[in-house]
């Protein structure tokens, strides 16, 4: 007899184990409420008392959206990606857009120069042709750099 990981027809889930569960997937990295809320749900239904689990971890402080976009932010400029791409992956996991504003303003990184930085990580000499400049400037675009930023980084490399 085995035991259901899902969680599912175990009947009604009561707050100390989802409590236990939230803080078992918080001590491994932060979460943002939206995507513990959903890991949450995938796991003991629509049914389990999810909102009052998760402001108490926000009372106590386990939970802090404006707290994980800090952290998210940071791991991705040390990741070398850029804020259109940053922003759409805190957009993803539910973070509210003025929380993914304040922590990408916050931040004191100068967007050129790590475009500049991935780039020369990237391709060790400058594009020969054009076919070859529109690939580089696709694998900047792809990191989450915009156009000024790709092409800024293109023309440093060429100088």
């Amino acid at each position: 007899m085995s035991k259901r990981r899902d969680g599912a027809g175990d009947g009604p889930v009561d707050e100390a184990t989802l409590r236990q569960y939230a803080i078992k997937l918080l001590a491994r990295r932060d979460h943002a409420r939206a995507e513990l809320a959903l890991k949450m749900r995938r796991k003991f239904g629509d049914e389990a008392p999810l909102e009052a689990v998760l402001g108490w971890c926000e009372e106590h402080d386990f939970l802090d959206d404006r707290r994980f976009a800090g952290f998210f932010v940071r791991s991705r400029i040390e990741r070398g990606q850029g804020p259109l791409r940053i922003r759409a992956e805190l957009r993803e996991k539910g973070v509210a857009e003025p929380l993914v504003a304040e922590a990408l303003d916050e931040t004191d990184c100068d967007w050129f120069a790590l475009a500049r930085e991935v780039h020369g990580r990237r391709f060790r000499q400058a594009p020969a042709d054009r076919k070859e400049k529109a690939k580089q400037l696709r694998f900047l675009q792809s990191r989450g750099f915009d156009a000024e930023q790709s092409f800024a980084a293109l023309d440093a490399f060429e100088d």
